[in-house]
C-alpha cells in the first residue's frame, strides 16, 4: 500500500558538478521522483533521458551516478537502472537518522526563523491537509517533503544540509511502498506545531513537534 511518511549520507554534495547540464538533469530527475512521475522500481533509460534533455548520454550517466550516491537510483551492471525500491527496514533506519539530524536543524533555525518563510510552511501544510482529506498518498508525501525542506533550507550548516540529503530521499521513496499507512494525523499535528514554533521562534514547541514525530511507527510488515 502506498504511504505518506515523513522525511534521506554522502561525503560530497551530489549537486556539486563542473557541468550545469549534469546539475539540470540531476534536478529534473529528482523532481520527477518527488512528484511521483518516476516510481520506486521503475526502470530508467539513459538513452531516453539523453533524448528527452537533448544532451549526450555522458551527463545523464553522471547525473544518475549522483542519484545513486544519495540512494534515489539503483543499478545492476548491464542489467538495469531504476528508481530505488526502498524496504520498510531501510525506511525505518533512515527515519531514525533523520530525526537526529532534524533535531539539530530545529535547534539552529527556529530561534531566528525568517517570518516570510512561515507562509511557505502554511501553504505546504494546507496541501498536506488536502491530500489527507482526499487520502492521496502521493500528495501527502510531496507536501510533507516540501514542508520539512522549507525548514531545513534555513540552516547555515552546509555539512548538516548535505547529511540530510540522502536520508530525506530514502524516506521519501520508502514511504510509497510501506505495508500500511503511518499515523498521518500525527504528521499533520506535528506540522501545525512546527508552524507555531517557527512563527513564534519557540524551541520548546519545536521539541514538542519532534516528540509527536518520534511517536510515529514505521510499519514493517
Amino acid at each position: 500500500m502506498s504511504d505518506p511518511t515523513v522525511p534521506a549520507v554522502t561525503g560530497t554534495d551530489p549537486r556539486i558538478s563542473s557541468s550545469p547540464v549534469v546539475t539540470k538533469v540531476f534536478d529534473d530527475i529528482l523532481a520527477a521522483v518527488n512528484r511521483g512521475d518516476l516510481l520506486p522500481g521503475q526502470r530508467i533509460s539513459d538513452a531516453e533521458l539523453a533524448q528527452r534533455f537533448g544532451v549526450s548520454r555522458t551527463p545523464v550517466r553522471e547525473a544518475l551516478q549522483k542519484l545513486r550516491d544519495i540512494g534515489v537510483v539503483e543499478a545492476s551492471a548491464s542489467r538495469f537502472t531504476r528508481v530505488a525500491d526502498v524496504t520498510p527496514q531501510q525506511t525505518l533506519e533512515a527515519y531514525i537518522v533523520w530525526q537526529a539530524l532534524f533535531d539539530v536543524v530545529l535547534e539552529e533555525v527556529v530561534p531566528r526563523f525568517a517570518p516570510a518563510e512561515v507562509e511557505s510552511l502554511r501553504a505546504a501544510h494546507e496541501d498536506f491537509v488536502a491530500g489527507l482529506a482526499a487520502r492521496s498518498a502521493q500528495q501527502m508525501a510531496t507536501a510533507n517533503f516540501l514542508f520539512v525542506q522549507h525548514i531545513a533550507e534555513q540552516s547555515h550548516n552546509a555539512v548538516l544540509q548535505r547529511s540530510l540529503v540522502s536520508v530525506v530521499h530514502i524516506i521519501r521513496l520508502g514511504s510509497l511502498h510501506l505495508p500500511e499507512y503511518v499515523d498521518v494525523e500525527s504528521i499533520s499535528r506535528a506540522q501545525q506545531l512546527l508552524i507555531t514554533a517557527c512563527a513564534e521562534r519557540d524551541p520548546d514547541v519545536a521539541r514538542e513537534a519532534m516528540g509527536v514525530l518520534r511517536s510515529i511507527r514505521i510499519p514493517q510488515r
